[in-house]
């Protein structure tokens, strides 16, 4: 904004330090049409090529934007004038207290209640005050500024702006960006909130689920039925565990061993629907794979990248003077109900049925076979990879006995 000093502690105006807010043809482009455009750094990238074909000199533009998700605190988005495509970056838990954040001008801007911070370069930069803009100036930065986008929340984040022009950004380039702040800021809050809702369904419901109930099938009752590969795997031994365990302890073990299973599902493909105390179950739809065999070729795929994620886990424990973790696993594939089940107020997307019911008896039988994955009959013949029975088996709850299989790789 004109005569913005390099640190300020008040709020830049709305006005932009006492000039009346002016809607220029980028602005009136957000109003009127930036709107439509869903994805941040799209919409990003098509700001920043905007104030580029409309006169601003902008060299380099950089916004980062908050989220809640449980691995990342913040992405951040930056657009170069010379590079084809925009930069995506993930901050993790944790950042905030690293020096390339304490360091950085933005972090006067969202947690100090700066104003703004502008540096001309060389002008009245000094080398090694901040980190970045070293690194800015020796690409040939000459003036930047970062400045504030308010939420209706009152959260706060940051955009910056750089060029490399010999006489910087003029006093209209400053007013414009400090016009467009509030537009920017509703736009991106508008997707940060729709990729909040996101992120949490797929944490909690997993990404499959998730994408179903954003389609509205949010209803009690509302259920499909599919054709689906299915994991179900328990943990042994955990109630003792718990009891002779600190918590931190448990909770610690309890995550290792979710995360050994989880990580080679999800990497197949599988839709992890929920933990069952210890025990996880997941599924292969074969709606998306181009037949059963595929379907049951990854979930056996996965099941066998975690038995091996297990020994090598059990191998860190037995070095670090723990027990192992012992643990069953079932596959088998058929007809599941797949939907919303639950109390008016309260439901769970899940999947049940006779198909479950099966998957979860043939992995009980881990803790008498000795081996894992176990896999139902259907599920043998189906996955296309030799396997071997193990015997027919009386399974509780069930009116008859099934022959159980063993992949021939299993021990």
């Amino acid at each position: 904004m004109p005569g913005m000093s390099s640190l300020s502690v008040d709020r830049a105006p709305s006005s932009g330090a006492g000039e009346l807010w002016s809607p220029t043809p980028v602005i009136e482009w957000l109003i009127l049409d930036g709107w439509r455009i869903e994805s941040t750094p799209d919409l990003i990238e098509a700001l920043a090529r905007r104030l580029a074909g409309g006169g601003v000199p902008l060299w380099r533009l950089f916004c980062l934007v908050p989220t809640l998700h449980p691995v990342y605190v913040g992405k951040g988005y930056r657009w170069n004038r010379d590079d084809p495509e925009i930069f995506q970056g993930f901050g993790e838990h944790g950042v905030q207290g690293l020096p390339e954040f304490l360091d950085n001008p933005m972090k006067l801007v969202i947690d100090d209640g700066f104003a703004g911070v502008r540096r001309r370069i060389p002008g009245n930069y000094t080398v090694g005050e901040f980190p970045l803009l070293d690194e800015l100036r020796e690409q040939g930065a000459t003036d930047y500024v970062c400045m504030p986008l308010e939420f209706t929340s009152g959260e706060r984040t940051a955009i910056s702006f750089a060029t490399d022009h010999p006489d910087g950004f003029s006093a209209g380039d400053l007013k414009q960006f400090n016009d467009l702040l509030p537009v920017v800021a509703r736009l991106i809050e508008r997707e940060t909130l729709r990729s909040t809702t996101e992120n949490l369904l797929d944490t909690y419901v997993g990404n499959h689920a998730g994408r179903r109930i954003l389609r509205g099938q949010i209803k009690r009752g509302m259920v499909d039925s599919i054709d689906a590969a299915i994991w179900y795997g328990d943990l042994r031994g955990f109630t003792p565990m718990s009891e002779s365990m600190p918590r931190d302890a448990v909770l610690a073990t309890l995550n290792s061993y979710f995360e050994t299973m989880a990580v080679p599902i999800h990497k197949q493909g599988g839709q992890v629907l929920k933990f069952i105390g210890d025990a996880m179950l997941a599924i292969f739809p074969l709606e998306e794979a181009a037949n059963v065999e595929e379907a049951c070729a990854r979930a056996l795929d996965a099941a066998n990248e975690a038995v091996a994620g297990m020994e090598t886990l059990n191998a860190d424990r037995a070095a670090a003077g723990q027990p192992p973790l012992e643990f069953g696993l079932a596959l088998h594939v058929g007809e599941v109900t797949y939907g919303n089940i639950g109390a008016v107020n309260r439901l769970d997307f899940t999947v049940i049925g006779p198909a479950v019911n099966l998957a979860h008896r043939i992995e009980q039988l881990c803790k008498v076979m000795g081996r894992r994955p176990l896999l139902s009959g259907d599920f043998a013949r189906a996955c296309g990879l030799p396997t071997e029975s193990v015997g027919e088996h009386a399974l509780r709850g069930l009116s008859r006995p099934h022959e159980v299989y063993a992949p021939l790789s299993a021990g």
